[in-house]
């Protein structure tokens, strides 16, 4: 295991949350337990607000296309509704391997195997759509004069969850 890798019973190799952090998630079904697994490990048990879109930050950005622009609306109107609600510090992106709204809703990418090569390909994917999204969110935290962390990570099918 890489030291940026972490399991439900590693010790953080990040920045621990400050406080209710905002999580942005895709809604595979295969992974909610995971997930929430996830999250407790980092202590975050009943406080964190929750935002699900197909694709998790491509869909958040809208996933390229006319016809889910306005789910980046949604996301930034959560994030706004959940700082003033809940003061949130913290963003935490989820990405996921094998996500199907990468290959079957937005047609950004073939869908990846489990190659060395394919799992790099796959990470790298992950990893442009969350930076980007990690900017928009810093331009709109900049704009709104909140202080928020953004912190990326990809989740394998099994749980194992890394930071991008």
């Amino acid at each position: 295991m890489s030291k940026t890798q972490v399991s439900k019973f590693d010790e953080l190799t990040y920045p621990a949350p400050r406080g209710t952090v905002l999580l942005l998630s895709c809604m595979d079904p295969r992974l909610l337990d995971d997930t929430v697994s996830f999250m407790n490990h980092d202590n975050l048990q009943n406080r964190y607000d929750h935002v699900i879109l197909a694709g998790a930050a491509l869909g958040a950005l809208g996933g390229g296309s006319k016809k889910y622009k306005h789910w980046k609306k949604v996301f930034f109107d959560h994030l706004a509704a959940a700082c003033n609600l809940h003061k949130i510090e913290d963003v935490y992106i989820l990405e996921h391997r094998h996500c199907g709204a990468y290959h079957k809703v937005f047609n950004v990418a073939p869908e990846l195997g489990d190659t060395e090569e394919e799992m790099e390909q796959e990470a790298a994917l992950h990893r442009k759509y969350a930076r980007l999204l990690e900017g928009e969110i810093a331009d709109w935290a900049e704009e709104q004069k909140v202080n928020l962390r953004v912190t990326s990570f990809l989740m394998g099918m099994r749980g194992e969850v890394s930071l991008l």
